[in-house]
C-alpha cells in the first residue's frame, strides 16, 4: 500500500537521518491544484529524500504523474506528463535566501515542521502550464481570422442611401 504524503515532518531531523519519503497524493488530496485539473487525474508520485549539504537541509528526488487537464482549444481532456526533479534546500529564514548552495532551489516554509504534500504539490504547479494544449487536437477546430485559409463570409448588403442617388432635384 502507498502511503500519503500528507504528513508533517522536520526537515532538520529528517536530514539527520538521511530519511527517504515514498507517497502518492491523490486527487482529493490536492488543494492548489485541484480546480485545474480533471478527477480522472492519476495520482501523483513523490519518491524524495532528506540530506545536508554543508549547513542546509536539501531535499531531492523525483515527482511524476499523468494530470488530465483541459484543453483550452478544443476543450477535450489531455493528458499533461509530470516529471520533475527535485532539488530543494528547505529554508526557514529569509537572510539565508542568498547562500542556498549552488543547483538547488530554495524552499522557504515557516515555523519547524514542513507539510509535504505542500511541498510536492508546490514543485506541480510549477511545471503545470498556463494554458493547457493538445499538440493536435483529436476534434477539428474552427478556422479563426489568423488561420491561411480564413475567408470572411459577409452578405453584400445593398447601401440603404443608394435609392436615394436616384431622386434628384429637378430645377
Amino acid at each position: 500500500m502507498t502511503k500519503t504524503l500528507q504528513i508533517d515532518v522536520n526537515p532538520m531531523l529528517c536530514a539527520s537521518q538521511e530519511r527517504a519519503i515514498f507517497g502518492e497524493l491523490k486527487f482529493d488530496e490536492l488543494k492548489q491544484i485541484q480546480q485545474d485539473i480533471e478527477p480522472s487525474s492519476a495520482p501523483i508520485i513523490a519518491d524524495v529524500m532528506f540530506s545536508k549539504e554543508g549547513k542546509f537541509v536539501v531535499l531531492t528526488g523525483r515527482i511524476a504523474g499523468d494530470l488530465v487537464l483541459q484543453c483550452a482549444a478544443c476543450l477535450e481532456p489531455t493528458v499533461f506528463k509530470v516529471d520533475v526533479d527535485v532539488k530543494l534546500a528547505v529554508i526557514n529564514d529569509e537572510a539565508r535566501l542568498s547562500l542556498v548552495p549552488e543547483g538547488y532551489e530554495p524552499y522557504l516554509f515557516a515555523g519547524d515542521s514542513l507539510l509535504m504534500s505542500e511541498v510536492i504539490e508546490s514543485e506541480v504547479v510549477m511545471v503545470l502550464p498556463s494554458i493547457a494544449r493538445h499538440e493536435v487536437c483529436p476534434v477539428e477546430l474552427p478556422k479563426n481570422s489568423t488561420g491561411k485559409d480564413f475567408k470572411l463570409k459577409t452578405d453584400v448588403k445593398k447601401n440603404p442611401f443608394e435609392a436615394l442617388g436616384s431622386l434628384k432635384k429637378k430645377h
